[in-house]
């Protein structure tokens, strides 16, 4: 019996990638599409590599009411647009995978130094379950409420777990350099993004304040046993 599945948020790149993935898994179905921008227009107008598995399916403006008939939602959401509809979401039953960050720190008070925004939810918090089959397999499997990690941390904390794990590093001095494409930055343009701009340069950004520097000293803390802090410095270059 397939597992019916919708996603909020599902005309970017990330909403984009989470549809092909999910055509071509056996045990899944997808039942609805959300996009505020382009609901009522073809998943294809959007996503033309796509034509052929959702051919005639069109994205909707968010309806629960529809949503929740599903058995699980993915949210692919920018940073404090899932947190309200989270808790509406799991009082209905579904299991809910949240692809942002609005789930990802145990520490609510994390959320208004990297966000910029107080958690409404911080009960939820401790519930939630870091994605990162990796360290939490059997925990993912069981839960209601996955904060699945960021791209440059899941980069960062998986090229990290063995050296910590075996003792190989020194964990007071740890320097992240991440390497990003433009499709980290979204859909949406912007100058930093544009291949023009990009090309033939490595750029450094946020370099004393990126957001995910807290999820990645969030879970290699756990990892290491005490409190770990991290030097991280990502570079925008040519690649996508």
């Amino acid at each position: 019996m397939s597992v019916r599945v919708a996603i909020i948020g599902a005309s970017g790149y990330t909403g984009g990638e989470l549809l092909r993935i999910l055509a071509v898994h056996r045990e899944v179905e997808v039942a609805a599409a959300t996009s505020r921008e382009y609901a009522g227009k073809p998943i294809t107008h959007v996503h033309p590599h796509l034509r052929a598995i959702y051919k005639g399916m069109r994205f909707i403006e968010v309806d629960l009411d529809k949503i929740t008939k599903a058995d699980a939602v993915f949210l692919s959401l920018p940073a404090g647009a899932s947190i309200n509809y989270v808790p509406k979401l799991l009082e209905s039953g579904l299991k809910v995978i949240d692809l942002g960050p609005d789930y990802r720190l145990k520490n609510p008070e994390d959320y208004a130094r990297w966000y910029g925004f107080e958690h409404p939810h911080p009960d939820l918090l401790e519930k939630a379950v870091y994605g990162m089959p990796e360290l939490y397999r059997s925990e993912i499997a069981r839960a209601k409420l996955i904060a699945s990690p960021g791209c440059n941390s899941t980069a960062a904390i998986l090229s990290l777990i063995p050296a910590i794990r075996e003792g190989l590093i020194d964990l007071d001095h740890i320097a992240i350099d991440v390497k990003v494409g433009s499709s980290e930055a979204g859909r949406k343009p912007a100058p930093g993004t544009h291949h023009p701009e990009r090309e033939n340069v490595i750029r450094p950004y946020e370099a004393s304040g990126h957001r995910h520097v807290a999820e990645v000293e969030q879970e290699l803390s756990k990892l290491a046993g005490k409190g770990l802090k991290i030097a991280f410095v990502p570079h925008a270059v040519g690649s996508i």
